[in-house]
């Protein structure tokens, strides 16, 4: 009897996800601007999980797509192939592939059914790092330079960059008055680390740091000239150079 209700209970479960991906579908596939990719994704929607594979494998292999297709297509490649009951290690090539295209590509959960959405994060999470920089004082700009990539992370610290590749970053902070420092990180997967950042003042041009000590110098030599000059012109009575010979005795 328990068993009956329990298959009557998964049985409600699984239709009411099934039709949730009905309405849902439609919703990605009309955000997905090429023709075969948008397929691919009804496909799998309308459970016809070798038709989504084929239809996808041939976009990403023939099909010049940007970022976000190529993501998507991955994704529901990955998603078919759980679906069809393939082995972890297939799921995994697909789901690291749509990591590696858009790391920061964030999912809708109440879009994807939870088993999917899981086994997705799962991947993202053991392929992507965080690192934390601090800086003091605080309040200090902060790039984060992807090697082999034009594309540059800016924030303020104290400043946080998730969903980084497993690979080296050039470091730069900077702040008014203060060296820059500069610095080679390494990002490791699944982990958070935290870079602590100290910043030394700039050290002063020769001519700023001592003008206060010239200023008062010259101000001195001035001030003797104007007494000098103040005298009238007159040289000043010279010593003797001998001395007066005794007066004669009476």
């Amino acid at each position: 009897m328990q068993d009956g209700l329990y298959e009557i209970v998964m049985l409600q479960r699984y239709t009411a996800i099934f039709l949730l991906c009905l309405l849902i579908g439609p919703s990605y596939s009309q955000n997905i601007s090429h023709e075969f990719v948008a397929k691919g994704i009804e496909a799998f929607y309308m459970a016809d999980f070798e038709e989504s594979i084929r239809i996808l494998q041939n976009v990403v292999l023939n099909e010049p797509l940007g970022d976000e297709e190529q993501f998507y297509s991955y994704l529901f490649i990955g998603f078919s192939h759980i679906r069809l009951g393939s082995d972890n290690a297939t799921v995994r090539l697909y789901f690291q592939q749509a990591v590696n295209v858009m790391p920061d590509k964030e999912l809708d959960p109440l879009k994807i059914p939870p088993d999917l959405y899981d086994a997705f994060m799962s991947v993202k999470k053991s392929m992507l790092g965080t690192i934390v920089i601090n800086s003091e004082p605080p309040g200090a700009d902060v790039m984060l330079l992807e090697p082999m990539s034009s594309k540059i992370n800016r924030e303020v610290t104290p400043a946080i960059f998730p969903n980084l590749l497993e690979k080296s970053y050039q470091v730069l902070v900077t702040q008014n008055g203060y060296d820059t420092f500069s610095a080679q990180v390494d990002v490791r997967a699944g982990v958070s680390d935290t870079l602590n950042v100290i910043l030394f003042e700039k050290e002063k041009s020769f001519f700023a740091k001592y003008w206060p000590y010239g200023a008062g110098a010259l101000a001195a030599t001035a001030a003797i000239l104007v007494l000098t000059a103040g005298s009238g012109g007159e040289n000043p009575p010279k010593p003797a150079t001998t001395l007066p010979n005794p007066p004669a005795r009476p």
